[in-house]
């Protein structure tokens, strides 16, 4: 009996996906809108037109991207949104929505700020990603993909994707090619250089598509039917299912584990890519996650709309 009853205990615990909470924070200005971790820096955007620049070694805010305040119909003055933010050897890429709506997009190095496409333009700049030390990728909310000399402040290229709005954009580790999703069920392998579809991934989802990864070979994606699709390629996938809308996910650098908001309490499941078992459950957000980053093996940062950012080790 006293077997019997330790067997049962191993398997009641085996079952169930070991409960995680942060074992670090690191407090934002502002509310959260996107943040980049490179390195022991991380680019923290919010929706108050500040972007710190924080050291995660020594624990503290080194430098801030502080916009000018704008003044509204009412009289007041107010800062823009932080949309996305873009790091690499020093450089930080941005996107803000100023009051009229239209987005601008900025360079800043070297202490200096640049402003590299301005209101006037009337673009509706979503999302922006280093492809070189010269180039960038933009994502418009019309889903119009964009390539851009930031040396020349020139557009190379500028494709319309489809006609639904843009949700989420991915490059490969290599930067040869990016993947990005929409408010429809498909995914589109992009060769970056031509702006070319090459591939695309409509199976396994069958509604809109809210976040996609890439890491190692294989694409991750979440969306509005409540599935997680590990595509291997655009013929072959694995399928788990959370309990809401699937607003973020993410891969490990070696795709061996994926995570995704499971449902409306903002729990963070962690399954195993191979057998699609729960092994971890992060809980600790109480507002609508927005991004999820597993920058290691077994280590992510998370953020929700509040003003701060969470850290977790899978242990």
């Amino acid at each position: 009996m006293r077997v019997l009853t330790l067997l049962l205990l191993f398997c009641f615990i085996s079952v169930f996906a070991k409960e995680i909470t942060p074992y670090r924070y690191v407090q934002a200005s502002e509310a959260v809108s996107d943040f980049e971790k490179v390195g022991n820096t991380l680019i923290i955007g919010t929706e108050e037109g500040l972007i710190d620049i924080y050291d995660l070694e020594k624990d503290k805010v080194i430098d801030q991207v502080r916009l000018p305040k704008y003044k509204n119909i009412l009289g007041d003055y107010m800062r823009s949104l932080i949309l996305s933010v873009d790091y690499s050897e020093g450089r930080l890429l941005f996107v803000s929505r100023v009051l009229d709506g239209w987005r601008e997009l900025y360079i800043y190095e070297n202490k200096t700020l640049t402003n590299l496409i301005d209101k006037t333009q009337k673009m509706t700049l979503q999302e922006v990603k280093f492809v070189d030390a010269d180039r960038a990728v933009i994502m418009t909310m019309s889903n119009a993909l964009i390539l851009f000399d930031i040396k020349k402040k020139k557009i190379l290229y500028k494709k319309q994707l489809s006609y639904a709005s843009f949700s989420d954009i991915v490059l490969d580790e290599e930067h040869k090619y990016l993947y990005t999703s929409d408010e429809t069920p498909i995914i589109s392998k992009i060769e970056i250089n031509s702006g070319k579809i090459v591939d695309e991934y409509r199976i396994a989802n069958k509604r809109d598509i809210f976040s996609i990864d890439y890491k190692n070979k294989m694409l991750l994606s979440g969306g509005k039917d409540k599935r997680v699709i590990l595509y291997e390629t655009p013929q072959k996938y694995k399928m788990t299912k959370g309990e809401f809308f699937i607003y973020g996910v993410a891969l490990n650098p070696d795709a061996s584990k994926a995570a995704f908001v499971k449902n409306e309490e903002s729990a963070i499941s962690v399954i195993d890519t191979e057998t699609l078992k729960e092994t971890y459950l992060l809980l600790g957000h109480k507002q609508t996650i927005i991004k999820i980053d597993f920058h290691k093996e077994n280590e992510l940062i998370t953020a929700d709309e509040d003003d701060r950012l969470m850290f977790w080790r899978l242990e």
